[in-house]
């Protein structure tokens, strides 16, 4: 009998069903029965676990954690032997680009145990590529992301695609903030925005004009600016104008599925299709949260839920960077 063939224990690859205390009392369950099959006492397994999540307790690991737990136990007990003792210690420092593109440190890197999805853009990742979590968000309205792939968890602001600006004008309108972009992306959304000169005739652009977003663009790229602000109604024009940009080389199937995803989203917000009671939710992003949950028709952005801080760089009083830990 195979730890994980028992159907009480864990039945094979449901961790994505489980969630909360149910999910929490199979991992206890499988966390006696591997130490049982191993011949390890339970306490030095979770200490293992530990190392695993990078977290003091195992009561402080949310439900991403605890799935990746789940999984990687599957495959300790499928490899046999002493190789959990090697599994459940691989965590990875990784080196992160400098300057206006660092992102925080992620919590924890390791390589995937199983395919998977990124809890940010939604690409998918293979077996054994790293993926990570970051550091949770202290404040409030901000919610933990699942693991992200390590494009999202290094790269997004060293080498942004253009859904990617999209990620960061969707999460920040769901925030209830205005926009923060710094100079890398910056150009990314310049570019778009001016490839076509057609969208300068577009009825969005007519009704606010963009001219002078253009200008701090251009300065917030060629300056290298940490943080260049947008307002709310600056953010909506955008979306409006680039959803009448002809289809191009430059844009991926990918980034007009977002933004697709993105126009949809705003529209529900504004017209709550569901019938979202604000006497219950407010008009914050409370109300949004359950407006997305209740939308009739999921994507990529409303499966992944939020809002997320996607991190904003910081300067001092005399405008120095000050790069995150």
């Amino acid at each position: 009998m195979t730890l994980f063939g028992v159907e009480e224990v864990l039945p094979c690859g449901n961790e994505a069903e489980l969630a909360g205390t149910e999910l929490r009392q199979h991992v206890a369950k499988a966390v006696d029965a591997l130490s049982a099959t191993v011949g390890e006492d339970p306490q030095v397994l979770r200490r293992r676990l530990l190392k695993l999540v990078n977290l003091p307790r195992l009561s402080d690991a949310d439900d991403h954690d605890l799935r990746e737990v789940l999984r990687e136990l599957r495959v300790c007990e499928q490899e046999g032997g002493g190789a959990y003792r090697a599994r459940l210690r691989r965590v990875t420092r990784v080196d992160r680009p400098a300057g206006i593109a660092r992102l925080p440190r992620p919590r924890l890197v390791k390589p995937a145990s199983t395919a998977g999805t990124c809890g940010l853009c939604g690409d998918g990742y293979n077996v054994g590529e790293l993926i990570g979590r970051t550091p949770s968000p202290e404040e409030l309205p901000y919610i933990p992301m699942g693991w992200l792939c390590w494009h999202c968890l290094v790269q997004r602001r060293h080498q942004p695609r253009r859904r990617d600006v999209l990620l960061r004008v969707f999460h920040a309108l769901f925030a209830g903030d205005g926009v923060g972009l710094n100079g890398i992306e910056c150009g990314v959304l310049l570019e778009w925005l001016t490839e076509d000169p057609a969208l300068a005739n577009s009825k969005p652009w007519a009704a606010d004009p963009l001219e002078n977003t253009l200008v701090r663009l251009r300065a917030g790229d060629m300056d290298g600016k940490p943080t260049t602000w947008l307002s709310a109604q600056t953010a909506h024009t955008i979306v409006a104008v680039l959803q009448e940009a002809v289809a191009s080389p430059t844009t991926t199937v990918q980034d007009g599925e977002m933004l697709s995803a993105l126009v949809q989203h705003l529209a529900e917000w504004a017209t709550n299709p569901a019938n979202v009671r604000s006497s219950r939710y407010g008009t914050g992003w409370r109300f949004r949260q359950q407006v997305l949950a209740l939308t009739e028709y999921p994507t990529v952005l409303s499966q992944r839920g939020g809002p997320f801080f996607l991190y904003q760089c910081k300067t001092t009083k005399t405008g120095q960077l000050v790069e995150p830990a």
